[in-house]
C-alpha cells in the first residue's frame, strides 16, 4: 500500500448514531506526504477519533476530524490571501476546492494512518498524531494572523502541487480499499488500451488509442499520475514500491528521468539507463561514460565509477569499485540506505553485519590467497585480513559469537578466539582437530591437535583433556554426523500414502473437526470452515495426487494444518535459515499473542534453534505453545496450539506418522 494522506467528509463521528463508512465522501488526496493544506483545514478544532476501516483503529483514536464549517472558513481566509490565479486552470482548481467543501458534510476527516510509521494503538502512534494536530493548529494560527512567510507553500501554489493535493470528488476516501477494478465500468479507461494492473504503484498501465507506444498511469479513482499528454514510450513502475518511476519521452527515447508516486518529476530526463536502489539512491548507466551513484530526489551526485549495487540482507548496500586489473582484483565496498559511505571499497568482499555488534567479516587478495579480518559499521578495520577462516554460518553472515568471542583460524592454520575488538585472546599454537568449524568449535571450548592428538581446549587457550589420535577422532565425528544427517545405511521405512477419492471416501467430518479444533485454539466454527476448505479443495485436487499418512483421515491432518496455515493465518512455514522472519512473526501466524512479539535477547549467530525458543517462552504466558508439524525437515511447519492440548495434538499427528515438535 502506498502511504498516502486523504481528506474526506462525513456526517457522523464513530460512535454516533448514523455513522456509516459507506456514505463518507472522498475529497482530496496526496501520495508520500501530507499536504499543508490539508493540515491548514483540519485547523484548531481538531480531535482524535477512531476509524473502523483499520482494524486497530475500530476502537483506538487515529485521525483527525473537524467540524466542516471551521475548514470552508479557512478556505476562504486562505484565498483572500493567496495569489491571485496565473491561467484558467488555477482558476479551475481553486473553485474545484471551494465546491467540494461546500458540498461536504458536517466533518473533515484527515487519514494520515499510512503516513505515521508506527502501529495504531502505540504511544508512538499517539504522540505521531499529536504532533499532527499540533501542526494544523500552528497553520490555523498563523492564517488568523495574515502570516503569509509561513503560509508561503500555498499562497503561490499552483493546482495539485505538494503544498495543495489532489482533489477530486472520485478521491479515494477508503485508503484500506484501493484496488483494481472492472476497466469496462470506468469512464476514463473508455478508448485507451489497458496494458496491466500495477500494483506496487496501484495504477493501470495504458496506452493511447491510435498511438501504442504512448503510455500513462492511472489510478482507480481516475486521478492520471503519468497524463498520456506527457508523450511517455517508457514508463517503468516496477521499482513503485521504492517510490519511484522512471521514464523516457517520445522525443528523447535513450534519455531517462525519474518522477515520484504523485507524478512529479524528480530527476529530468538524460542520457543513459537508471536503476533505482531504495528509496533514498539511483544508479545511473551512461553510455560510454562513467557510472553514478545519485541520490533521491534532488539527484545529487554521491559517488563515481561505481558498479553492481546491490541491496544486502543487513539493510545496507554492497558496491563494486572496477579496479581495472583482473576481475578477482574489483574491490568492494558497503553503503547505508542513504549512500553514506559504511566501508570504504578496499576488500574483495564484505559479509553481512551482525544485529547487535554490528560486525561484518572482510577479505582481501593477499599473496595469492584471500585472508580474511573484521570491520565494524563505521568502517573501521578490527581485525587486519590475516586469518585463512573466520567463523560464521554461511559465507555472507555476520561472525558467529560464543561468549562474545569469534572462532578464527590464522594463516598459519592455527586455531584462535577473537573479541569483538578484533584482538586474539590468546596466542594461537594448535590448529583446528576437524575441517568442519561446527565440529572444531563448541560452545565453551575447542578441539584442537597438539602431538597428533585431538584435545579440547577453552577459550582462553588452556588445554583441557586429551582424547584420542586425531585420526580416530576424525573418525568417530564422522560416524556421528553421518548418523545424525541419516547418511547411515538403515532400510527406509515404507509409508503409506492416499488419493484425495480415498481420503475423501473415509473422511468422518466430526473427528476432523475435532482434529482442525487443536490447530485453531478451540475455535469451533473456524475448525469446521477448515474442514470445509480443505475437503472442497481435495475435490478440486488432482485425482493422481497422494497424501502421506496411516490412515486417510491421518493424512488429512497435515492437509488441514495447511488450510489453517495459509488460508486462515494461524500458521507457517519457514525455511530452516529464514532467522530473520523470526521477528516478524506475527506477519506470518496472524494471532493476537504474537502482536508485541520482540527476540530481545536476539544475539548474533544465533540460529532458529533460539529464534523458535523465544517465541515459546513468549507465547507461555498466554497459556500457548509453539508447534512444529513435522519435526526432522529442512522445512518448520509451524502452528500455535492451546497449552491444555498440546499432548492431544502431539497424539493426533503422531498417529498420522508425523514427527511433531511441541516447544
Amino acid at each position: 500500500m502506498i502511504n498516502t494522506a486523504a481528506l474526506f467528509s462525513t456526517a457522523f463521528l464513530p460512535g454516533q448514531a448514523g455513522f456509516d463508512t459507506d456514505t463518507i465522501t472522498g475529497l482530496a488526496e496526496w501520495r508520500l506526504d501530507t499536504p499543508m493544506l490539508f493540515k491548514l483545514l483540519i485547523g484548531a478544532g481538531t480531535q482524535a477519533v477512531a476509524w473502523p476501516i483499520y482494524g486497530d483503529g475500530e476502537d483506538c483514536p487515529c485521525v483527525l476530524a473537524a467540524p466542516m464549517a471551521q475548514a470552508q472558513a479557512s478556505w476562504q481566509a486562505l484565498s483572500a490571501l493567496m495569489d491571485r490565479p496565473r491561467d484558467a486552470a488555477a482558476i479551475v482548481a481553486r473553485a474545484g476546492i471551494s465546491a467540494l467543501l461546500a458540498g461536504g458534510q458536517a466533518w473533515l476527516i484527515l487519514d494520515c494512518v499510512q503516513l505515521i510509521p508506527h502501529d495504531i494503538d502505540t504511544p508512538q502512534y499517539a504522540a505521531g498524531l499529536e504532533a499532527l494536530r499540533a501542526e494544523a493548529q500552528a497553520l490555523h494560527s498563523a492564517l488568523q494572523r495574515g502570516d503569509k512567510e509561513a503560509l508561503a507553500p500555498l499562497l503561490g501554489a499552483g493546482a495539485a502541487s505538494p503544498a495543495i493535493g489532489y482533489w477530486s470528488a472520485t478521491a479515494d476516501a477508503q485508503l484500506a480499499d484501493v484496488e483494481e477494478l472492472d476497466a469496462n465500468a470506468l469512464p476514463f479507461l473508455q478508448g485507451l488500451e489497458v496494458r496491466e494492473w500495477v500494483e506496487d504503484a496501484l495504477c493501470y498501465a495504458v496506452a493511447a488509442a491510435g498511438q501504442p507506444d504512448i503510455r500513462g498511469l492511472v489510478t482507480p479513482y481516475g486521478r492520471w499520475i503519468a497524463p498520456l499528454s506527457r508523450g511517455l514510450v517508457h514508463l517503468d513502475a516496477s521499482d513503485a514500491d521504492d517510490g519511484w518511476i522512471t521514464f523516457a519521452t517520445a522525443d528523447k527515447p535513450d534519455a531517462h528521468g525519474v518522477m515520484d508516486l504523485n507524478g512529479t518529476v524528480v530527476l529530468a530526463p538524460a542520457p543513459g539507463d537508471l536503476y533505482v536502489i531504495g528509496p533514498h539512491l539511483l544508479h545511473q548507466v551512461v553510455p560510454d561514460g562513467p557510472t553514478c551513484l545519485r541520490r533521491l530526489p534532488d539527484g545529487a551526485r554521491l559517488l563515481e565509477g561505481v558498479d553492481s549495487l546491490c541491496q544486502r540482507d543487513d539493510g545496507y548496500i554492497d558496491f563494486m569499485r572496477l579496479t581495472g586489473e583482473q576481475d578477482e582484483r574489483n574491490v568492494h565496498g558497503v553503503l547505508d540506505a542513504t549512500g553514506a559511505m559504511v566501508v570504504p571499497p578496499a576488500y574483495s568482499s564484505v559479509q553481512d553485519f551482525g544485529t547487535k555488534k554490528k560486525i561484518a567479516i572482510v577479505s582481501q587478495r593477499i599473496a595469492g590467497r584471500f585472508l580474511f579480518g573484521l570491520v565494524d559499521s563505521q568502517g573501521e578495520l578490527l581485525a587486519p585480513c590475516q586469518y585463512e577462516a573466520i567463523d560464521c554460518a554461511t559465507t555472507s553472515s555476520p561472525p558467529r559469537l560464543r561468549k562474545n568471542l569469534i572462532f578464527a583460524i590464522d594463516a598459519q592454520g592455527l586455531a584462535c578466539m577473537l573479541t569483538l575488538d578484533g584482538k586474539q585472546a590468546f596466542v594461537p599454537l594448535y590448529p583446528p582437530a576437524h575441517h568442519l568449524r561446527g565440529v572444531a568449535v563448541q560452545s565453551d571450548f575447542l578441539y584442537v591437535v597438539k602431538d597428533g592428538m585431538a584435545w579440547s581446549m577453552d577459550f582462553t587457550g588452556q588445554l583441557l583433556e586429551q582424547f584420542d589420535t586425531v585420526e580416530n577422532f576424525k573418525a568417530a565425528i564422522t560416524a556421528q554426523l553421518s548418523e545424525a544427517m541419516g547418511l547411515s545405511k538403515k532400510k527406509p521405512v515404507r509409508r503409506r500414502s492416499f488419493t484425495p477419492e480415498q481420503i475423501l471416501a473415509k473422511a468422518d467430518r466430526a473427528q476432523l473437526r475435532s482434529m482442525a479444533a487443536l490447530l485453531l485454539q478451540g475455535d469451533a466454527d473456524l475448525a469446521a470452515r477448515c474442514v470445509d476448505i480443505t475437503l472442497d479443495e481435495l475435490a478440486e485436487d488432482d485425482p493422481e495426487e497422494e497424501y502421506e499418512g496411516d490412515t486417510p483421515a491421518a493424512a488429512c491432518f497435515f492437509l488441514l494444518w495447511s488450510t489453517a496455515a495459509h488460508t486462515l493465518g494461524h500458521g507457517t512455514t519457514l525455511d530452516w535459515k529464514a532467522v530473520d522472519e523470526v521477528p516478524r512473526i506475527v506477519q506470518h501466524i496472524e494471532l493476537p499473542a504474537l502482536r508485541d512479539f520482540s527476540w530481545a535477547e536476539r544475539e548474533d549467530g544465533d540460529a532458529m534453534a533460539e529464534g523458535l525458543a523465544a517465541i515459546a517462552a513468549h507465547l507461555a504466558p498466554h497459556q500457548l505453545r509453539l508447534i512444529n508439524m513435522h519435526g526432522g525437515e529442512d522445512t518448520y511447519y509451524l502452528g500455535v496450539v492451546r497449552a491444555q492440548d498440546a499432548a492431544a495434538f502431539k497424539a493426533a499427528a503422531l498417529l498420522a506418522a508425523l514427527r511433531p515438535v511441541v516447544y
